[in-house]
């Protein structure tokens, strides 16, 4: 028995050796279109963030757009952060080809290769939320600090998971844990995130929010994140919400797909109390006392009466040309390009 499983942890690691393996190889390809596009120059921005709560140095990637399309020096700059597929030509690296097209330099996060992990479709503790959001404010900083770029006209775009930590990006106190000298984004722009954390201090950060969703959307849902968005509104933060006739999860890129064994989160309502406590609102669960000090066995209670599996969504032709334009037009707006 022991061989047998030690042959199926073998093949399992091998398994995810080879999707690594593919995958660099796949975003191999679609870096080089990035660049071949218009001729864009390519750096490695090194950045510090966590990883299971030890201190981590990655990589993102830096593309600059070419001279002769370029805004003047200094760039303004979009973070691109990706969601539980990971980083894909369809998606990120098409969004860093339009940034480039718009004179603004792109930069691409990859919050999974470096982590040996290729998706958190099944399991999103794999790379947690908390790493993701350490590692959008991470890039940011180290974004801020090239000199190359504006370190006043920084914005992001997630989608899915990475369109979470670029919306609580925009919350004052999440912000403030990774960059507590100040670097703050100067727009957001999460399409289709998950807003199952409902914060109770809400203070925005200042910059103007633009959240995209989809109306048929199963996976994450929108009334969470509509939710957040009220509460943001009334204290203060410029946001905007749209949602899309029709459009489901993933409605601005890649084929349709269901995954049955996927976690889908969007029953799950984590409402943080003026304590610090936080009650999952379907199960009506306590996972955290006051001070926010986990509760025994209470956060596996309220996920088995709030998660459910089966995930899907895929492109919607309209909700994906009419997005594009929302995002591309929020952009030129806030950094005033011409």
């Amino acid at each position: 028995m022991q061989w047998k499983m030690r042959g199926r942890m073998w093949r399992r690691g091998l398994l995810a050796a080879l999707l690594l393996v593919l995958q660099a190889a796949a975003q191999g390809q679609a870096q080089a279109q990035v660049q071949a596009q218009g001729q864009a120059r390519k750096e490695a921005l090194e950045f510090d963030t966590v990883t299971k709560g030890k201190p981590a140095r990655y990589a993102a990637e830096l593309f600059l757009p070419p001279a002769g399309k370029a805004d003047q020096a200094p760039l303004a700059a979009m973070v691109i952060h990706h969601g539980s597929g990971g980083v894909s030509n369809t998606r990120e690296y098409a969004y860093a080809r339009a940034f480039i097209a718009e004179g603004l330099a792109a930069i691409v996060i990859d919050s999974f290769t470096p982590r040996g992990v290729t998706s958190t479709v099944q399991d999103q503790s794999a790379v947690t939320g908390l790493e993701f959001l350490a590692d959008a404010m991470g890039v940011l900083r180290a974004a801020v600090a090239h000199p190359g770029l504006d370190a006043k006209r920084i914005g992001i775009v997630g989608f899915s998971k990475g369109g979470t930590s670029a919306l609580y990006a925009a919350l004052e106190k999440q912000a403030v844990r990774f960059a507590p000298k100040g670097e703050r984004y100067a727009l957001h722009v999460p399409f289709y995130p998950g807003c199952t954390n409902l914060y109770h201090d809400v203070t925005p950060t200042g910059a103007p929010v633009l959240v995209l969703m989809g109306a048929a959307d199963t996976y994450v849902g929108s009334e969470a994140c509509l939710e957040l968005s009220g509460r943001m509104r009334a204290a203060g933060a410029p946001v905007e919400t749209k949602i899309y006739p029709d459009a489901k999860h993933g409605f601005d890129a890649g084929p349709a797909y269901s995954i049955a064994t996927g976690q889908n989160f969007s029953r799950c309502f984590w409402v943080e109390q003026a304590d610090g406590g936080w009650i999952e609102r379907t199960s009506g669960i306590a996972t955290h006392g006051p001070g926010g000090k986990p509760i025994a066995g209470a956060g596996a209670k309220a996920m088995a009466g709030c998660v459910t599996l089966g995930v899907s969504g895929g492109v919607n032709a309209l909700a994906k040309a009419q997005s594009l334009q929302d995002l591309l037009g929020f952009v030129r707006a806030t950094f005033r390009l011409n």
